[in-house]
């Protein structure tokens, strides 16, 4: 089994991460995000081979801009033929995920091994290099259709700080039970100060650099009490929030975040699905979670 990720491409610009690809010998699971509402409530799927022909594996359930669905490779060569995976948004836009150039090994899998040598200072600084660039030349850009979004915080926020967050910030639709805002590393300014160190948290950094979003969460008590992402917190709080760092679930993982502040781990791919059976498992998709205060 090997992780991919899926590059959202308009034309030959690459702009974002849209979603992962979990690639089997019997078929693949494609988990995508972040999808255009011009794409209507479903994504058709395609294999490519390297001689450029095409096949369509199936298609994927698309609800406010997520959608999940495992796809058997059919009767066209499987793994062994494929060399990359299309799903065709609209206009020049689709989502794209390599899994080899030609017929040269396998590239951008994401072993664990490999996502914790990431880890490593040397590539952080890159990480952190690549991020600032980014940030300079994508200040505003559409995302879950919204039209033109500026992530530049005003310049005074009034009492209500998290409503004057939701009119600032995209919304996204994870945990039923929570509000969630997509947020970028420079954007935890948002956070009181004693948070302000997460900016450049290198564990926040490299998932950013692979999924290029954040998750801030707000749950009020009653939606604590019934959530499974809920750390062991203290305090009569009646209102809390979480920063959601996305990434895949790792025995070893877990504990490098645990050791950069992050508590909680809760799976996507089953929320994705609506599913109420959210048992975690190795190489599941989700978000590691740290509560901080606004």
């Amino acid at each position: 089994m090997q992780f991919f990720y899926i590059d959202y491409m308009n034309g030959d610009r690459k702009e974002r991460n849209v979603g992962f690809l979990r690639v089997e010998r019997s078929g693949i699971c494609v988990g995508l995000r972040g999808v255009p509402l011009q794409c209507g409530t479903k994504c058709s799927v395609y294999a490519v081979a390297d001689n450029g022909e095409r096949w369509c594996l199936g298609e994927v359930g698309i609800q406010n801009g997520y959608g999940m669905e495992k796809l058997a490779w059919g009767n066209a060569g499987g793994f062994e033929t494929c060399v990359r995976v299309e799903v065709p948004f609209y206009g020049e836009r689709k989502g794209v995920c390599v899994l080899r150039e030609s017929r040269t090994v396998t590239v951008r899998t994401v072993s664990q091994e490999q996502r914790v040598e990431q880890l490593e200072q040397p590539v952080m600084q890159s990480a952190q290099r690549d991020l600032q660039k980014a940030e300079e030349t994508t200040e505003k850009k559409t995302i879950y259709g919204r039209g033109s979004v500026s992530y530049d915080l005003p310049e005074k926020l009034p009492q209500d700080k998290w409503e004057q967050l939701v009119d600032t910030y995209p919304q996204v639709h994870i945990f039923p039970e929570a509000q969630s805002l997509l947020i970028k590393p420079k954007d935890l300014v948002v956070l009181t100060q004693r948070y302000h160190s997460l900016i450049s948290n290198s564990f926040v950094l490299h998932s950013y650099y692979n999924y290029r979003q954040l998750l801030l969460f707000r749950f009020e008590e009653g939606q604590l009490e019934s959530s499974k992402v809920r750390a062991a917190s203290e305090g009569g709080s009646t209102v809390e929030y979480y920063l959601g760092v996305p990434g895949i679930y790792y025995e070893r993982e877990k504990r490098i975040a645990q050791m950069f502040g992050f508590e909680g781990f809760d799976i996507g791919e089953a929320r994705m699905r609506e599913e109420e059976k959210r048992e975690i498992y190795e190489g599941c998709f989700g978000y590691y979670m740290k509560q901080v205060e606004i």
